[in-house]
C-alpha cells in the first residue's frame, strides 16, 4: 500500500522589519555626542595637557640649568686646590674645606640630574599622548639641552666623588705622615724601642687600607701618590724592625734594619717629590679633559 505524500512547505513571506525613527534618531545623537566629545578632547583637552606638561618640563629644565651651573663652578674651584700639587699636598684646612665644597657640588649636581630625569619624563608623557600628529614643539627644542645637561652632570658627579675619595684619603695619609715625624721618630731618637715599635705597628695597620683606597680608579688619583703611601708604609715596617732588633740586643740585626730604614726613607722621599712634580701632568691627563667636558655641555644646556 502506497504511502500518503507529505503535504509541501508553505512558504510565508515576511517583510524586513522596518527601524523605527526613534532607533535612528538616538544612534544620530550618540555619533553626534561621540564626535563632539573627540572633538572637544582635541580642541581643549589634549591642547590643555600638553601646555601643562610643557609648563613642567620648562621648569624642571630651568631648575636643572641652575643645579647645572652650580655645582660646575664649585667644582673648578675643588679642582683648582687639587691639582696645584696634588691632593697629598694640602693643609688639613685645605681638605676640610675642599671637602665640604666636594660635598656640596655633589649634592648640586644629584638635584640637577634628578630635575633633567623629571623633565624628560615630561617629554616622555607629552610625546605619548593619543591622537597628535606630530610631536608637541618643545620637546624639539629641550631635548637636546637636557642632553647636555646630563653629559655635563655624570661628569660633574665623577669628578666631584673622585675628589671625596682622594680628599678623604689624602686627611687620612697626611695624618699618618704627621704621625711619623712627631710620635715614631721622636721614640727612635730617644732610643724608646718599645714605644717605637708600638707606634711602627699603629701606623702600619693605618697605612695598610690605604694602599688598597689609593688603587681604587674611582678616586682618579695618580699612582706616583701611591708609591708614596707605599714607601710610607716601608718606613714604618723597617722602624718596627729597627726598634724590635734594638730593644731585643741583636746589634747586627738593628744595623741592617737601620740602614734599611734610612733606604726607605730616600726612597719615601724620592716618591713625595714625584708624585708633587707630576700633579700637573696627572691633572692635565685625567682630570682637564672631564672638566672640559663639564665646560662644554653646561654651556651648550644653557
Amino acid at each position: 500500500m502506497a504511502l500518503p505524500r507529505p503535504a509541501p512547505t508553505r512558504r510565508v513571506f515576511r517583510p524586513a522589519r522596518r527601524v523605527s525613527w526613534g532607533t535612528w534618531i538616538f544612534v544620530i545623537v550618540v555619533l553626534l555626542i561621540t564626535i563632539g566629545a573627540l572633538g572637544a578632547f582635541l580642541q581643549v583637552v589634549l591642547p590643555q595637557r600638553v601646555g601643562q606638561l610643557a609648563q613642567s618640563e620648562a621648569a624642571e629644565l630651568d631648575l636643572a640649568r641652575k643645579g647645572t651651573t652650580d655645582a660646575s663652578s664649585t667644582l673648578s674651584r675643588v679642582w683648582l686646590d687639587l691639582s696645584a700639587q696634588g691632593t697629598m699636598s694640602l693643609s688639613d684646612a685645605q681638605l676640610t674645606r675642599d671637602l665640604a665644597l666636594a660635598k656640596s657640588a655633589e649634592k648640586a649636581a644629584g638635584d640637577a640630574l634628578g630635575h633633567v630625569q623629571l623633565a624628560q619624563s615630561y617629554m616622555a608623557q607629552a610625546d605619548g599622548l593619543p591622537f597628535q600628529l606630530h610631536s608637541p614643539a618643545f620637546i624639539a627644542t629641550d631635548r637636546p639641552a637636557l642632553q647636555h645637561l646630563d653629559r655635563a652632570l655624570q661628569a660633574t658627579l665623577k669628578l666631584t666623588h673622585a675628589a671625596v675619595l682622594q680628599i678623604t684619603l689624602a686627611q687620612q695619609v697626611t695624618q699618618d705622615a704627621q704621625k711619623i715625624s712627631t710620635t715614631l721618630d721622636v721614640a727612635l731618637n730617644a732610643r724608646l724601642w718599645a714605644d717605637a715599635a708600638r707606634a711602627a705597628s699603629t701606623l702600619a695597620d693605618d697605612l695598610k687600607p690605604q694602599q688598597v683606597s689609593a688603587g681604587f680608579a674611582d678616586a682618579l688619583l695618580d699612582p706616583l701618590w701611591a708609591s708614596w703611601i707605599d714607601g710610607m708604609v716601608s718606613v714604618v715596617t723597617s722602624a718596627q724592625q729597627y726598634a724590635l732588633a734594638a730593644a731585643a740586643n741583636q746589634t747586627q740585626v738593628a744595623q741592617q734594619s737601620a740602614k734599611n730604614l734610612a733606604n726607605a726613607r730616600q726612597q719615601a722621599a724620592a716618591s713625595l717629590a714625584a708624585a708633587q712634580n707630576g700633579a700637573a701632568a696627572w691633572q692635565a691627563k685625567t682630570i682637564q679633559p672631564l672638566l672640559d667636558t663639564v665646560t662644554r655641555e653646561t654651556a651648550a644646556g644653557a
